[in-house]
């Protein structure tokens, strides 16, 4: 089939306002996702580096991510001057793989020769001269289950190499589990026995695949229009369970799926077509599990039927310009239904009528934002808020904050809209306020003025001692974090709009 060259392999991303592919297959250092854990491998292997440990293990299962965390490993041992030697490539074996080595040291080959004895000599006399100079250095091996049993005991000898009571090199094995299976076997005994630190990578949290999604479409450009459903954020924990590669082949392929579809909204059904077109164990067009996706389509249907679930909505008012209740200041309503119809559903054929509650329409009503009210009840009894919460920031300037909890100096600032949900029992606070500083990229080395904003708020809070350069950096990202956890927020480190403006309430 005849292909022309005029296709566009970018298009889809130009249709999603993306300056690049956010989910790429290849390592991506640039656009690091640090998740809780990682962040601890990380700082626990550099520690063990610095502090010249020796021989460090990282380990884990396909997918986890760990060639991107010992590039980002690279990346910081050399900005603290350590020498690096990486080696990609664990087909190098014996003598090549220590040649390999030195090459990537960047001494010179030519004059080294082939025998074994040579070689380490060479790296000897380099490692010295690193020493005296008070250099440390440290060898990184990608793929290191491949080693032959041969070239693992090489790698001991390596790590033998000392000068005044330290190793002269720190050695950092990366590998599938295969590897500690090798490590385990009797000839290699004194290599195990050497391993200072092994640590793993382990899959995504459910409650993280939604920050790393976000966080990937926010350094790829997206100003918020693309928007991932939470049904959607299910499906890929099920199909992926937190696998970071199936969830960068499953997204990419649901970006591709949205364009084609014409759409910003990344849907489940987009999800699970890129799932079975992957899938080599089923067979293309046999409808495996049709009669259960059935009967489970009848039992949602006889529940729909029955009424299940209510939730109920609360609305506290400030109370600003408005008489008090004799009893409370909270209208209770246990019914989400309001007696009084406001409108007809134009856009649904059959005519479904939309009712506001009385007490989302008194909320409404306190911020001038009544044309929002039919909106606004379908996103909250659908639990769909960010959409339009979206338009009406972006037509009025309010931002819709939603709290687990409220102070007393809220409640008698702001009116406040209480929902409990009817399947967790748990209750959410909702408010609107005009924000001052809006966040939408946060990530190491971005610069602008509004992280100088924020860097001034977290001044004011005792949280933030280092410079105002508009840098966003581990210190301000620690600081965040610290916030987060004193001000029972979620702790995701990335200043969010309900961060915000907890750190401006307590500014004032």
């Amino acid at each position: 089939m005849q292909v022309s060259g005029n296709y566009n392999f970018r298009k889809h991303l130009e249709f999603l306002g993306l300056s690049h592919n956010p989910f790429p297959v290849a390592p991506d250092n640039t656009d690091f996702y640090i998740s809780q854990h990682n962040d601890i491998v990380i700082t626990k292997l550099i520690q063990a580096v610095l502090s010249r440990k020796g021989f460090m293990l990282l380990t884990g299962e396909v997918g986890l991510g760990k060639t991107t965390l010992s590039r980002r490993i690279i990346q910081v041992l050399e900005e603290q001057d350590v020498e690096t030697s990486l080696i990609l490539q664990s087909f190098f074996q014996g003598e090549n793989l220590l040649k390999e080595i030195i090459r990537d040291f960047g001494m010179p080959t030519k004059d080294t020769g082939d025998d074994l004895s040579t070689l380490m000599t060479g790296l000897n006399d380099f490692l010295l001269e690193k020493n005296k100079a008070g250099i440390n250095c440290a060898i990184v091996i990608d793929d290191a289950q491949n080693l032959s049993i041969e070239s693992l005991e090489l790698i001991r000898m390596i790590s033998n190499l000392e000068a005044d009571r330290e190793k002269l090199v720190q050695i950092l094995l990366v590998g599938q589990p295969e590897l500690l299976d090798k490590l385990n076997c009797h000839e290699l005994r004194q290599l195990k026995s050497r391993v200072a630190i092994r640590q793993n990578p382990i899959p995504l949290k459910k409650t993280e695949i939604e920050k790393y999604i976000q966080f990937k479409l926010n350094m790829a450009g997206d100003q918020g229009k693309i928007t991932v459903r939470p049904d959607t954020l299910k499906n890929l924990y099920k199909l992926t369970s937190g696998n970071l590669r199936k969830l960068n082949i499953l997204m990419d392929q649901a970006l591709h799926q949205a364009f084609l579809n014409n759409t910003h909204t990344i849907k489940p059904g987009f999800i699970s077509k890129a799932d079975k077109e992957l899938d080599f164990d089923i067979p293309a067009g046999k409808n495996t599990g049709l009669f259960f996706k059935f009967t489970l389509f009848l039992l949602v249907l006889i529940i729909i039927g029955t009424g299940a679930g209510t939730a109920f909505f609360y609305y506290h008012s400030s109370n600003k310009k408005k008489k008090a209740t004799k009893k409370s200041n909270i209208a209770i309503v246990q019914n989400p239904v309001s007696n009084t119809l406001l409108k007809n559903n134009k856009d649904n054929k059959k005519k479904i009528k939309t009712f506001v509650a009385d007490s989302v329409a008194s909320f409404l009503s306190a911020y001038g934002l009544e044309s929002f009210s039919i909106q606004f009840q379908q996103a909250l009894n659908r639990k769909k808020l960010k959409d339009i919460g979206e338009l009406i920031f972006d037509r009025t300037g309010l931002q819709l904050i939603r709290l687990n909890a409220v102070s007393t100096h809220v409640r008698q600032k702001y009116d406040i809209l209480s929902s409990i949900d009817p399947d967790t029992g748990k209750t959410g606070f909702y408010l609107f306020w005009k924000p001052g500083l809006k966040i939408v990229k946060f990530y190491t080395g971005y610069r602008a003025e509004e992280i100088k904003d924020l860097q001034r708020l977290l001044v004011r809070v005792h949280l933030y001692d280092y410079n105002i350069d508009g840098i966003v950096g581990q210190i301000i990202m620690k600081s965040v974090k610290e916030f987060q956890r004193l001000s029972s927020l979620p702790v995701t480190g990335f200043p969010d709009p309900e961060t915000i403006f907890a750190l401006a309430d307590m500014e004032k």
